[in-house]
């Protein structure tokens, strides 16, 4: 009711959605599909504050049904987290319009968004309490997608991201393993453990696709 005539579809992903949320320590986590852009910040505060005693807060992405029908990496990336992750809840069902998904880069990127510019924000607010912990979870996140699809799989699951980067990346081990831990206890974090935190998120914007093993064969 609040999103109003701009609403298209509303749907619910995340440990709610999965079955795997810890009241009150998990968060409630909704997508909005709109047919014009919306500012759910307010909303997303009232929520949370009437919700307390139910969850830690509630959070809602969004995106216009345009974004969701384009044809660039967030576009891709975008119809892939519906079709796979995504519950409907209220309005139109998009999901069996979308076609599935396979594992790619492509869809790595798309599921990431632009990494560089949450970085940026997030350093603006690193004393902030709730910095750490969200940019612990879509970093992660964002880990996961990318070293998992670089080797043969598929995963945005946290820890498995953590994982996979103190395996392959050593040098970042410290920093990922003390940011998974945010996740579900992000009190009384050092700012500088976050600007840390926040280099790893550089690295993995900047991070080149591999080279195909094709690329190297010669003619």
């Amino acid at each position: 009711r609040a999103l109003g005539a701009t609403s298209h579809g509303l749907y619910l992903y995340g440990s709610v959605a999965t079955g795997r949320a810890r009241r009150p320590a998990s968060d409630l986590d909704l997508l909005a599909v709109t047919l014009s852009a919306v500012d759910v910040a307010a909303l997303e505060a009232d929520l949370s504050a009437r919700h307390r005693d139910m969850v830690r807060e509630v959070g809602i992405s969004h995106g216009t049904l345009a974004e969701v029908w384009a044809d660039d990496a967030e576009g891709v990336g975008g119809r892939c987290f519906l079709k796979h992750y995504c519950l409907p809840i209220a309005g139109v069902d998009l999901r069996a319009e979308l076609p599935a998904c396979r594992p790619s880069r492509e869809v790595a990127d798309g599921f990431n968004g632009d990494l560089s510019a949450a970085c940026r924000a997030w350093r603006s607010t690193v004393d902030t309490p709730g910095t750490a912990r969200n940019a612990a979870r879509r970093l992660l996140r964002a880990a996961a997608a990318l070293e998992s699809v670089e080797h043969g799989g598929w995963s945005t699951d946290q820890a498995t991201g953590a994982e996979l980067v103190a395996r392959h990346h050593p040098e970042w081990t410290v920093i990922v393993r003390r940011a998974l831990s945010w996740i579900h206890r992000p009190d009384h974090v050092d700012p500088d453990h976050v600007r840390d935190l926040l280099a790893f998120g550089d690295w993995l914007a900047t991070r080149p696709r591999p080279v195909s093993p094709m690329a190297l064969r010669p003619d």
